[in-house]
Order: structure tokens, then C-alpha cells, then sequence
């Protein structure tokens, strides 16, 4: 259904285009949108909002989530943890990667990584289940 409605409302906006801009009257003045047209693209456009934008549950469990992995790493090996990317900024979708750096010790990255890695996999009295732990080696 989601597809739908953005397929009606990509539809919809090339309609409001073509009647604001059309090609064939490049000199006269853009025609004014219908009220009720307007209204109906505002509000599929709220609803895809609404689809896509972070919800308070899924921020509640996040911040939980990035807490846990900062104790674990800080607690672990004294590495400071921060959010990247699409967290700090809110404009993840709501089953998006969490995205982290550490900062730890200099040249000790390989060292750091490993230890995180098997500290996650192995951790079995933890808040959280972890699963599909990656390394990916990123440039920030």
C-alpha cells in the first residue's frame, strides 16, 4: 500500500507541475493549484512522514541501545563511543542502523575492533540480545 500512495502522490506532484509550469506557455504566469489538490498533497505527504520519521518508542530504544554499547566499550576498553551519520541528525527509518565510532587508543584500532567484536558476540548476561555484529571498516 505505502508504494502505492507514493507512486499516487509522485503522480500527483507531476500533475501540479505540469499545470504550474507548463511547456507549452513559457510566457505567461503559472497557474494557481487547486486548494483542494493542495490538500490532498499535503496529506499523503504527512503520511509518508509519518511512515518513515522516528517514532518516540523507536528513539526510547535507541538511546538504550547506544548507552549499553557505550558502557560495554567504555567499560571494557576506555574507549569514548559516539553517534554518527543518520542518528544524531533523526533522519534514519525506523529499523535503520545504529552507526558508532570509538575513539580509543592510538594505534590500536585492529585492537579495538576485535575486542568490541568479541565482546558483543560473547556477551550472554547482557540488556540486550546481540546478533549480526559487523566490522566495517569506515572512514569518518
Amino acid at each position: 500500500m505505502p508504494v502505492m500512495r507514493l507512486y499516487s502522490l509522485t503522480a500527483m506532484m507531476e500533475d501540479i507541475q505540469e499545470n504550474l509550469f507548463p511547456s507549452s506557455l513559457p510566457n505567461e504566469q503559472p497557474l494557481s493549484i487547486d486548494e483542494e489538490l493542495w490538500l490532498m498533497a499535503e496529506e499523503r505527504a504527512q503520511e509518508i512522514l509519518c511512515i518513515i520519521q522516528p517514532n518516540v518508542i523507536s528513539e526510547v530504544n535507541r538511546k538504550e541501545i547506544i548507552g549499553y554499547v557505550q558502557r560495554l566499550i567504555t567499560g571494557y576498553y576506555g574507549a569514548e563511543v559516539f553517534t554518527f551519520g543518520s542518528v544524531p541528525l533523526k533522519t534514519y527509518l525506523p529499523d535503520g542502523d545504529i552507526d558508532l565510532t570509538a575513539l580509543g587508543h592510538e594505534n590500536a584500532e585492529e585492537d579495538l575492533a576485535q575486542t568490541v567484536f568479541s565482546i558483543l558476540e560473547s556477551s550472554d548476561n547482557t540488556e540486550f540480545q546481540v546478533k549480526d555484529v559487523q566490522h566495517i571498516r569506515a572512514q569518518v
